[in-house]
């Protein structure tokens, strides 16, 4: 990069100056930057001149307004900064979803490695052993709540006459 930037003036003097000695070398090259600048003034200069003298009279207008300008570069910085953070939200979705795809498939890897291990007849075993304990802490947690549901009921039934109201020091909400 410092070579470029050490020579960059240099090219800008061949640019300028036509007659040098190392003419016959740049002429090609020049044939295209005179190409490229025809090209320009001819299609894409009448194109974009009416553009800039539209945007310099609402440039003009609105330094007039300084209200209505501050109101302009105001709503320019909330977009911007919105589609900033739309840009992040579906980044941290994006890292998310490759995170959750990523233990899904370590997940089943594991499984695969685990009924490799073991065999498919014990493997179908201990899912059956976890299935149980998991049934077996189902109807623990519904016997809990019967239990529960029939004091709150017989709480109902007697009425509130008596009892603490709200949050109290020992007993919480439940």
């Amino acid at each position: 990069m410092d070579l470029f930037q050490d020579y960059l003036p240099l090219f800008f003097n061949l640019y300028t100056t036509y007659y040098t000695p190392y003419q016959p070398y740049i002429r090609p090259f020049m044939r295209y930057v005179y190409y490229a600048q025809s090209y320009a003034y001819k299609y894409l200069f009448p194109t974009l001149w009416p553009l800039y003298r539209f945007t310099r009279m609402v440039f003009s207008r609105l330094s007039d307004a300084p209200d209505i300008a501050t109101l302009v570069v105001l709503a320019l910085i909330a977009y911007i900064s919105l589609r900033v953070l739309d840009i992040l939200r579906r980044q941290i979705i994006y890292w998310i979803s490759v995170a959750l795809k990523l233990l899904l498939w370590a997940a089943v890897a594991l499984v695969g490695f685990y009924v490799y291990q073991r065999g498919v007849e014990q493997s179908l075993e201990d899912l059956g052993w976890v299935l149980g304990y998991f049934a077996a802490l189902e109807d623990e947690g519904e016997r809990l709540g019967q239990t529960k549901g029939k004091a709150k009921m017989a709480q109902a039934r007697k009425g509130t006459r008596g009892a603490p109201s709200g949050r109290t020091r020992s007993g919480g909400w439940f």
